[in-house]
């Protein structure tokens, strides 16, 4: 892939990016939108049914990793962070996560990623590549407390190109967080399924990684990291991964990439300079009734 132009690659990668396709629009009590599209009744992104087809039949080779979570959950600063621990090097990949982004690149992109993969993506287990069950593919999962996650996928929301893009204020958008009437549905919903497949899974390798615990120590979760996708590293390469995996220093690195609109303020609490006490509440009772007894029914609101 190293010979491969940047401008070919980005060609390959926006060829299944832009133009999307929508099943169904959602609305706001005012009537502002949000469009989506659906796959067996999920709601999706509208990248189209077929690039979510395509996942389940790709090849999976014996080293890749998959990364997964809930948006917003951390994904963009867990990739870098996995990308540079492979390589045993700081150093900010220029495409980031969305070259392996298995729901929107295309498989002739995917196949000309060298190993070793960190191929990554927001779809439920049902719809994981059929080998990765045979193959015992290494699993990371990011969590992220729901209050901080709903504050930044608001504002991932009203980034988005235009024409996908909602441009409703949060107190509006926050209904369709809780309803799940968003893109991937229900954050509650999703970690509860979550929590039911590595239940049933004992076998398959999964390793859950927080955000908050990330914030509060970085160079000790890089070493959980690199320990359980099998790298070694040195005291000196876990700090130099830590100084250029700081949220602030990734994401002035990378302003000219595809990742850059997705990274905002990388915080833990900010939550509370957004939801109202009413709402706070809301997510709390839907934590208890969704969560209980999971292993995500202790979301971390601080560090």
């Amino acid at each position: 892939m190293e010979d491969k132009p940047m401008a070919d690659i980005l060609k390959l990668f926006q060829r299944e990016t832009y133009g999307f396709p929508h099943d169904k629009v959602i609305l706001d009590e005012d009537g502002n939108t949000l469009q989506v599209g659906v796959l067996d009744g999920r709601l999706v992104p509208p990248f189209g049914e077929k690039s979510f087809r395509k996942i389940r039949d790709m090849a999976i080779r014996d080293d890749d990793i998959i990364l997964v979570g809930y948006p917003k959950t951390g994904c963009h600063w867990t990739w870098e962070v996995l990308s540079m621990i492979v390589a045993g090097k700081a150093g900010h990949s220029v495409m980031g996560k969305n070259v392996c982004f298995m729901e929107v690149a295309p498989l002739d992109l995917l196949d000309q990623v060298p190993s070793r993969r960190i191929l990554n993506t927001h779809v439920w287990f049902d719809y994981f590549p059929k080998q990765v069950t045979e193959k015992k593919t290494k699993i990371v999962f990011t969590v992220r407390n729901p209050k901080d996650t709903a504050v930044s996928y608001y504002n991932h929301h009203i980034s988005l190109f235009q024409g996908q893009r909602y441009n409703g204020p949060f107190n509006k958008w926050f209904p369709l967080f809780m309803e799940g009437q968003l893109d991937y549905g229900s954050y509650f919903d999703y970690h509860q399924e979550w929590d039911q497949v590595i239940k049933n899974n004992p076998g398959l390798p999964i390793l859950i990684v927080s955000y908050e615990d990330m914030k509060e120590d970085l160079p000790r979760e890089i070493r959980k990291l690199a320990e359980f996708v099998g790298s070694t590293l040195s005291d000196q390469q876990v700090e130099e991964i830590a100084q250029a995996a700081g949220f602030e220093t990734m994401k002035k690195a990378l302003e000219a990439s595809v990742s850059h609109r997705l990274l905002r303020k990388g915080q833990v609490g900010d939550w509370k300079n957004w939801l109202t006490v009413a709402q706070s509440e809301m997510v709390d009772a839907a934590v208890e009734e969704k969560l209980k007894g999971t292993r995500f029914a202790s979301p971390r609101y601080t560090i």
